[in-house]
């Protein structure tokens, strides 16, 4: 199925908050943290163990709160090889949840690296006498456009095969953004990249109207919001920015369509370490169950805004 398609059917199921597993390591529950240190000392293999344990409480609590979950890669890069052993079991154990994984590498290059980025991510790699279908198995990866077209046709050529999806970075949430973001000719240049995406995008469309091929735009930028939305209405938006970042829920009518789809919501310190906010919980036991609660106070805030 057409991954745009696979984004509305969820969006309609649960609704549009994606749940992002950003693991800092200094908010991970202490409880669990203190045991896997205690088991293994001071070691790479000790976090990376309390991080695939975090991960998991929170997948299995939240399978019938969200549909889609987004990971940071950075977070278990840190970590070296028992953080990437981290990241391989976390997408397994959503993938058999049943989440739509979203791999936020923010990954680039031209030719022959971009398609080796590209097939390791989203569809398979050939060698002499057969080929093996991709390591990770996620559903989409964030790409940085910088390189422009160049950059882009080798993940949209491999995401096509393999019905994935693919973020490209448009209006980013960050405070700086508009230093390059805003930089204009005839028009700026988070526009002209819009621009770019919907061209390269648009044999992607699936039967919801959207592209496979879609955009991250921050909801730290409102006006920008609804300017995209009013001029690329085939676009799917990825929005971080909500919660810690401190985007406002309200301004967010203004990316969806009238029927509630066209974008989706990444929350994640704001959930998953939603038990901090407790302080006489300092154990961080029951951490799982609170994320759950500030998941369906956004899920529920999202539907409002359509009603």
């Amino acid at each position: 199925m057409n991954f745009a398609d696979r984004i509305s059917l969820c969006i309609q199921k649960f609704g549009p908050l994606v749940l992002g597993l950003d693991p800092h390591i200094e908010y991970l529950p202490r409880f669990i943290l203190e045991q896997e240190l205690k088991e293994k000392g001071k070691t790479w293999e000790a976090l990376a163990q309390a991080v695939t344990l975090t991960n998991n409480k929170l997948l299995d609590e939240l399978q019938d709160t969200v549909g889609m979950i987004k990971i940071q890669m950075a977070f278990y890069e840190m970590l070296g090889i028992p953080g990437m052993s981290a990241l391989k079991s976390t997408i397994e154990h959503a993938r058999n949840l049943g989440y739509i994984i979203i791999l936020d590498g923010k990954r680039n290059d031209i030719s022959s690296t971009a398609l080796a980025y590209a097939r390791g991510y989203l569809s398979s790699v050939s060698f002499p006498g057969g080929q093996i279908e991709s390591f990770w198995k996620v559903d989409a990866l964030t790409i940085n456009p910088y390189l422009g077209e160049d950059g882009l046709r080798p993940f949209i050529d491999e995401a096509g095969k393999t019905d994935k999806g693919i973020f490209v970075l448009c209006r980013t949430s960050n405070r700086s953004a508009p230093t390059v973001q805003d930089v204009s000719g005839p028009e700026k240049v988070y526009v002209k990249v819009a621009q770019m995406v919907e061209a390269l995008g648009e044999k992607m469309i699936g039967e919801s109207g959207f592209s496979s091929i879609g955009i991250v735009v921050g909801a730290t930028y409102p006006d920008d919001l609804k300017l995209l939305r009013t001029n690329f209405p085939s676009l799917l938006f990825l929005i971080p920015g909500v919660g810690a970042q401190k985007g406002y829920i309200k301004s967010l009518a203004n990316a969806f369509r009238d029927d509630g789809l066209g974008a989706i919501v990444n929350v994640s310190r704001d959930v998953i370490f939603a038990y901090r906010e407790d302080l006489n919980n300092e154990s961080g036991v029951g951490f799982e169950k609170k994320a759950r609660e500030r998941a369906i106070y956004y899920q529920e805030r999202f539907w409002e805004l359509f009603r």
